[in-house]
């Protein structure tokens, strides 16, 4: 007997489809559950449906062995709410390639109606819609898929950036499994009595409104500044118990219309602290790694998310892999690809042209090969009203995603406390402005394009 693995399951499901005799509508759809199991669902009663179909359907499900769920074909009759289930907004228009013949010649891709019900990463598939407004300040997130590349010192150089140019901006420290922006822009004595993390301990249980406003702290690195930068720490003033605290913190709330989810809740106390500190900007240091707060960052908060990165196969090989489970669902890629603006972070100095140029090649590669509208193989002869509704900037274009922000290595800003002073060993204006200079002009134009 054949082992069905995971990875071929969704595909075999798929695939069958096309040999069976079914009805037109309704066209079959998949659930898979938190073990990756598949069911067919038909969003009809189990009576308005061909019996013989519906045996194929069960013959087909079976035959994925282990990552079958049962044999029974979800129908209406199958919930005592069938409407609630069949318009669950998490059902996304997948797409799957169905393999390769026998020959090695592809057989194309399609698209199913699928209901992904994972353990965690849902956030990754729930944008919002990005929309910067005069309104509401322009929220920018700082993402790497490992620590160590200087995501946290790039973003305290950029709130020091702008708040010399007179902005208001608040930091919020989402990293909570891994908090430090706080000891680079806030002496222990000067953090706030509460953190994010006692934020979602105590909304948990009703008393969330009375911890914002004892949970910002303004930062010194403001203080020879025009603007502002205020802080919310992971972490409060004295804490004893964090541990205790991070293992509640994820946690969904139930409320009268469902349970509300880790994603829903954030942005809630990030528009919270937005109405009470009135910021021009707001940088959100997040989770590193492929996590449900990066996730909740990027996809439900950010107008604007650097992805830092180094020329490394580890770091090529993530951002493909987030890329792709994107590409599969192609109304979240449209939706999630213009915000995201790539950084390459400790960029070498020796044989500076040749590495940029390499870098830049390869972060093309990634977004034309996943995210970017692919170019028709009759390029010549396609229409050009076809060609500019296509999402696909050329390579050598400066203003698109792939287009990366360089920051160059500089032994000074490795272990750097942001808050010294230049004649205490600090850096001076001029060494951080040649070093994040770049980052912080185009956090700063973007930030002015919202406030038109």
């Amino acid at each position: 007997m054949t082992i069905v693995r995971f990875n071929d399951a969704l595909r075999s499901a798929v695939r069958a489809l096309s040999t069976l005799d079914l009805p037109t509508d309704p066209k079959p759809r998949l659930v898979r559950d938190v073990f990756g199991r598949l069911r067919y669902a038909l969003n009809c009663s189990v009576d308005a449906y061909p019996a013989k179909a519906l045996a194929e359907l069960q013959t087909v499900q079976a035959s994925l062995g282990a990552f079958a769920s049962s044999g029974e074909i979800l129908t209406h009759d199958s919930f005592s709410f069938p409407d609630k289930v069949f318009a669950d907004p998490d059902w996304r228009v997948t797409l799957v390639h169905l393999g390769y013949d026998e020959d090695g010649v592809s057989l194309g891709e399609t698209t199913i109606m699928l209901l992904d019900r994972q353990i965690t990463g849902q956030d990754w598939l729930r944008p919002k819609k990005a929309v910067q407004t005069a309104s509401r300040p322009l929220r920018m997130v700082f993402f790497g898929l490992k620590g160590g590349v200087g995501r946290s010192t790039a973003l305290c150089m950029t709130a020091w950036g702008l708040a010399r140019k007179g902005k208001r901006v608040l930091l919020l420290d989402f990293d909570l499994e891994s908090p430090g922006l706080s000891g680079l822009v806030l002496p222990p004595e000067k953090v706030a009595e509460f953190g994010v993390v006692d934020w979602l301990i105590e909304d948990a249980v009703g008393q969330g409104e009375s911890v914002p406003t004892r949970m910002v702290a303004a930062s010194p690195l403001g203080e020879s500044t025009v603007g502002a930068i205020r802080v919310a720490a992971a972490i409060g003033q004295g804490e004893t118990d964090y541990l205790a605290k991070l293992a509640r913190a994820y946690a969904d709330v139930p409320t009268s219309n469902g349970p509300e989810r880790l994603g829903q809740r954030l942005l809630r106390l990030v528009e919270t602290l937005e109405a009470q500190e009135n910021p021009d900007v707001v940088l959100i240091d997040s989770r590193a790694g492929l996590h449900d707060l990066a996730a909740v960052a990027i996809t439900c908060m950010a107008d604007t998310a650097l992805l830092f990165a180094s020329d490394g196969a580890q770091s090529w090989s993530g951002y493909r892999q987030l890329f792709s489970h994107w590409q599969q669902r192609p109304e979240i890629a449209t939706r999630v690809r213009e915000r995201l603006t790539i950084v390459r972070a400790l960029t070498p100095t020796s044989n500076r042209e040749a590495n940029v140029q390499r870098f830049q090649r390869r972060a093309y590669e990634l977004f034309a090969e996943t995210l970017y509208d692919e170019i028709p193989s009759t390029f010549d002869s396609t229409p050009t009203d076809q060609l500019s509704s296509l999402f696909h900037p050329g390579e050598a274009d400066e203003s698109a995603p792939h287009a990366p922000i360089l920051i160059d290595w500089d032994e000074h800003f490795q272990e750097f406390d942001p808050m010294l002073r230049p004649e205490d060993g600090g850096a001076t204006h001029a060494r951080i402005e040649a070093t994040f200079g770049t980052l912080i002009d185009f956090a700063y134009e973007r930030a002015q394009e919202g406030s038109k």
